[in-house]
């Protein structure tokens, strides 16, 4: 009797699957994702990125894409969605209008017009070589709009939540496509590397989801919740995730963003965008070095300033180049030849200097990494500590500091602790100067005064937050400024 009930019961399952298998649903190759009564546009992983929609297609209709197949012709065979979007062909990644896009234009073009045309200004100068390299990697060129509403092409942004640079990396995705982030370097900030970063990753989205809009979405807000989405929705349709709040409003907002920015860039004028005073293309000649180089001593090299090698290498944290076997160094266009033929003759000595330090009692390698503001860790490679427990006084370390720099800082501390009042005089054997904070000090602004970090100073007085008030004395770490 029971094998009998176990016989029909694999006969009814059989049965129930051959159903569900001839029902009307289609499975995303991609994702796993059953969709009902649709099939979606799709490229085989690997091969050359072409442009889809993430608009749903009639079911029974088959879209078939290649590498080399217009995208007229890929829009030309899929449905609009319920809001009747307005799908243009004049471009190489879908866009469409409906109520979001034409909301954000307007945002773009009135309540933000300032700033967004501040961005088109600067976006000249970055817009042609990451054009060149999404190019080079096989995606469409209109993909470089993510930089101008991820950071309007800003190097230096960073977000609330630490991501950083044109394409707002966070530090964890940065190096899983190897862009490298630490003391010395943060190459997020770099338009070239980041930008070859960000072709990676927008290719593997693309890869994933077969959809640029999907893709684009799942840049902001990461894969895995997108795809969540997609199966709590049960539609691979970027639009109809759109119509949920499962998804945050950043994330439902990106893509129509990005179609909205796309629009003004493409035809500013239209959109009321005129007089525009663009920045030339970034130019800049590269040379190759194999010993760390004072970013002072490469500008007198290159017959510039150090505030125009810093600007051209934004990605350099420090005054200097990181203690790597090879850096590549920008240098103004034109002064290549200069600058090797000066480099030549500069003994290596004097490319790069460290400071030396002495140990003093009470010191500690902790103190001294904070006054100076640099990371124990990296202290501590530098001079090969193992054991901190083994530095005694008398023992010298050395520092990576600026010699331009820093002499120029502590000058700058010895004179105004003869000529203001608002420094108070140490006491013997003190290891601190104590100064009277005056009307407008910030803690940034006392930091730059004494060389110190703010952390270092709000440890040293028990401080929160960044709040200090006039007539407030503050304890400030005298080792640089004891220093000679």
């Amino acid at each position: 009797m029971r094998k009998i009930y176990y016989v029909a019961s694999i006969l009814l399952l059989g049965i129930l699957i051959q159903g569900c298998a001839t029902s009307n649903s289609a499975v995303n190759d991609r994702t796993g994702l059953a969709i009902t009564g649709q099939t979606t546009a799709s490229a085989p992983a690997g091969t050359q990125c072409a442009p889809l929609t993430g608009t749903s297609v009639t079911a029974g209709s088959s879209v078939t894409t290649t590498a080399d197949q217009d995208i007229s012709d890929v829009l030309a065979q899929s449905t609009a969605p319920e809001n009747l979007e307005k799908i243009t062909t004049d471009t190489d990644i879908p866009m469409v209008m409906n109520e979001k896009v034409q909301y954000f234009i307007n945002y773009f073009s009135d309540t933000q017009h300032d700033i967004f045309a501040k961005w088109l200004e600067r976006s000249e100068q970055y817009i042609p070589q990451m054009k060149k390299i999404l190019r080079e990697n096989g995606l469409p060129e209109d993909l470089v709009y993510m930089a101008l509403i991820e950071s309007g092409f800003n190097t230096h942004a960073i977000s609330r939540s630490s991501a950083c640079g044109p394409w707002q990396f966070m530090r964890g995705t940065a190096r899983l496509y190897h862009l490298k982030v630490n003391w010395w370097v943060d190459e997020r900030r770099n338009p070239e590397k980041s930008t070859l970063a960000a072709a990676r990753y927008l290719k593997n989205l693309y890869d994933t989801f077969g959809s640029w809009y999907l893709a684009e979405a799942a840049y902001n807000a990461g894969p895995l919740k997108i795809m969540r989405a997609m199966r709590r929705q049960n539609t691979d349709n970027f639009w109809n995730l759109a119509d949920h709040r499962y998804l945050k409003k950043e994330t439902r907002d990106y893509v129509p963003k990005l179609i909205a920015a796309a629009m003004i860039a493409k035809d500013p004028a239209e959109y009321g965008f005129k007089d525009l005073t663009y920045g030339k293309p970034l130019e800049d000649d590269k040379v190759v070095l194999d010993h760390q180089i004072d970013l002072h001593v490469a500008a007198r090299l290159a017959d510039t300033d150090y505030d125009t090698i810093k600007k051209i290498n934004p990605e350099l944290l420090r005054w200097a180049t990181p203690p790597v076997p090879s850096y590549t160094l920008n240098i103004p266009a034109g002064t290549k030849e200069l600058f090797l033929a000066g480099l030549e003759k500069m003994p290596r000595k004097e490319l790069f200097s460290y400071k030396r330090y002495v140990i003093r009692n009470g010191d500690t390698l902790y103190m001294i990494a904070r006054a100076y503001g640099i990371p124990l860790h990296e202290l501590r490679v530098m001079n090969h500590i193992g054991n901190v427990k083994a530095l005694r006084p008398g023992h010298d370390i050395i520092i990576p500091v600026s010699p331009y720099a820093h002499k120029e800082a502590i000058a700058y501390a010895k004179r105004m602790r003869t000529i203001n009042t608002s420094y108070t005089a140490p006491r013997s054997g003190s290891r601190y100067i104590y100064y009277r904070v005056k009307q407008g000090d910030t803690l940034w602004d006392i930091a730059q005064k004494f060389d110190v970090t703010i952390s270092r100073i709000k440890y040293n007085n028990r401080l929160r937050g960044r709040l200090i008030k006039p007539n407030m004395i503050l304890k400030i770490p005298k080792i640089l400024a004891r220093e000679d």
